[in-house]
């Protein structure tokens, strides 16, 4: 037993380092694959900012709902969609606001690189970032749409909708929501650039299926 001990003792001492690295990376490698193959291949990519809770049974409500609506873009055979939140309080006296939003602000800053590409938000989470460039005026994109729907040119009052006052879940999103559809963004890469093309292309034919919905 001693000389195991010494032995461990022994090849610790001369190759703890190069051990440590060589455990290092090859947790990382076990993680990475895990993620990789675990990850859902997902059509579309939607993103509520705001402060309305979200319980489990309404967030099953609101994928079964934009599922209904959307298409197997990728061909796969499976209709996915990745609904996300990201929490920001309106109310300015809350004692977690600047806390909440300073993060969510942060977060919402590489909005333009991120896969989101049609945004349900509050109000005053659109006014901060309407005049950024970061959104394609809906006026510009040839869906009909009534005009009272229209909270400006860029946005749509998401309550107003006959898809948002039929479909469980996105019914109970707060009384002023507005949807947007994020612009393609700059690339220096061409591949890449056609990727976000197709990626915007799929997320306009959704949001064109649900502007057009109709009782």
């Amino acid at each position: 037993m001693s000389k195991v001990y010494k032995w461990i003792e022994n090849f610790w001492y001369h190759y703890k380092w190069p051990f440590c690295i060589v455990a290092f990376f090859l947790i990382l490698g076990i993680v990475l694959t895990v993620q990789l193959v675990s990850r859902e291949n997902y059509d579309v990519y939607i993103m509520y900012v705001g402060d309305a809770p979200i319980p489990d049974t309404q967030y099953q409500d609101i994928q079964k709902s934009l599922t209904e609506v959307c298409k197997d873009y990728n061909e796969d055979k499976e209709v996915l969609v990745n609904f996300s939140r990201t929490a920001f309080i309106d109310d300015e006296e809350h004692e977690m606001a600047s806390t909440v939003n300073a993060s969510s602000t942060q977060f919402l800053s590489s909005m333009s690189v991120q896969p989101y590409y049609i945004y349900l938000m509050t109000p005053l989470v659109y006014d901060i970032y309407k005049d950024n460039g970061v959104f394609v005026p809906i006026s510009e994109l040839g869906i009909d749409v009534p005009e009272e729907w229209y909270y400006d040119e860029k946005a749509i009052s998401f309550t107003k909708t006959d898809y948002a006052t039929s479909h469980a879940g996105v019914d109970n999103l707060g009384e002023e929501v507005i949807l947007v559809i994020k612009s393609v963004p700059y690339s220096h890469s061409k591949s890449t650039e056609a990727k976000e093309r197709q990626a915007f292309a799929n997320h306009f034919d959704l949001l064109k299926s649900i502007l057009e919905y109709r009782k």
